[in-house]
């Protein structure tokens, strides 16, 4: 009889205590289902968060290098200024050169023009050109405006005729003026990934340059005992009207971006007639047209630091005086390179540049500095 009560005692209260387990456990379980979904939630949370950290830190770096690349020329690989931002360019150019004929930025220089069959046994030349360019974003497009003035300094040493052949006559002249006015437009005509990633931006260049500058042929002559008659004068520029088209093509490659710049120069005929003093009878002068290309590249060293290396060529074709060809008038010069740029400030950059003459008719050496100033409108 007892332990029939007990064990009826003992079954009474495991009823009554399992239930209340059950009913906890399924009262608990929905809890602990959405806890489950709260720590997933906050895990999902911790794995987004990075990456739209990192997309905007993409975006801000994106913007930052694009602005140093604004301080370049279009033809190096720089990007295009947007609307209403006028930059102006004080700039300074140095060229040291051994040879007779060169090419530089918009200006050539052909001995055979200016001082005729006289043999220049050595040569050493220095060119400075300070100057000032000026670029406004307007419409889409950019407008820049480029005004040189160019220093020019020679020391030659002739073979002298007459009495005094055998013997080398050096002589040192100097001069300076201010060069041909150069005007481009510049337009993106296809942003880059357009149809396909790989497509880069693309951008049309049309431009033309005036003679301003003190042409090659209106120069004072003296004639000096043992050389003749020589100019003691120095162009300044072509002497001719000239216009140019070309294209820029730029492709990011994160960190670096790639460019490949086309250009044809067409250099129109004048009539020069009687010039100089004494006057010489030029006649109908067409200077050679000109195919010039450059590839390179701007690697960025960090938001504000960019350094770009590219390869330079200029082919010439023959001058052509009176219908005939003018011997050694033809030019090829190559230069390779190697440049920095550093951003100051949002307003201020520095760009650095010095290339090496790969060929005969390329500066031995040149280097220029641009400090582009940057005003919003």
């Amino acid at each position: 009889m007892r332990k029939s009560m007990v064990l009826g005692i003992i079954v009474c209260l495991l009823l009554a205590v399992g239930p209340p387990k059950v009913q906890a456990q399924i009262r608990e379980a929905p809890s602990g289902i959405a806890e489950e979904q709260r720590e997933e939630q906050q895990q999902a949370q911790i794995r987004e968060e990075p990456s739209g950290i990192a997309e905007e830190r993409k975006e801000e770096k994106e913007a930052a290098q694009k602005e140093p690349r604004e301080a370049k020329p279009v033809e190096l690989g720089g990007a295009l200024l947007p609307n209403w931002r006028l930059v102006i360019e004080p700039f300074f150019e140095y060229d040291h050169i051994s040879g007779q004929n060169v090419a530089l930025s918009g200006f050539t220089i052909f001995e055979s023009i200016l001082i005729g069959t006289i043999n220049i046994t050595k040569l050493r030349r220095d060119i400075f050109i300070p100057g000032v360019n000026f670029r406004l974003g307007a419409f889409g497009s950019e407008l820049m405006l480029k005004v040189p003035y160019l220093i020019r300094s020679d020391q030659n040493m002739y073979g002298g005729t007459g009495q005094l052949s055998g013997r080398t006559i050096e002589k040192d002249l100097s001069d300076s003026g201010i060069g041909d006015l150069e005007l481009y437009w510049y337009y993106p005509l296809i942003k880059e990934g357009t149809w396909r990633r790989w497509v880069p931006d693309t951008i049309i260049r049309l431009g033309g340059y005036f003679p301003t500058g003190r042409d090659p042929y209106h120069l004072n002559r003296q004639d000096i005992a043992g050389l003749g008659l020589i100019p003691v004068q120095f162009p300044t520029g072509t002497g001719a009207f000239g216009t140019s088209g070309g294209v820029t093509f730029i492709k990011s490659a994160d960190p670096a971006v790639l460019f490949l710049n086309l250009v044809y120069y067409y250099n129109f005929e004048s009539h020069v007639g009687l010039a100089g003093s004494p006057p010489i009878n030029f006649g109908n002068i067409k200077i050679g047209n000109t195919f010039e290309y450059s590839v390179g590249l701007i690697f960025a060293l960090q938001e504000r630091l960019s350094m770009n290396f590219s390869l330079d060529q200029k082919i010439t074709g023959k001058t052509q005086q009176n219908g005939s060809r003018l011997a050694d008038t033809q030019l090829d010069a190559i230069q390779f390179n190697i440049g920095a740029t550093y951003m100051v400030s949002p307003r201020y950059t520095v760009d650095m540049v010095v290339a090496i003459g790969c060929s005969r008719d390329a500066p031995d050496v040149s280097a220029w500095v641009r400090v582009p100033i940057s005003f919003q409108f």
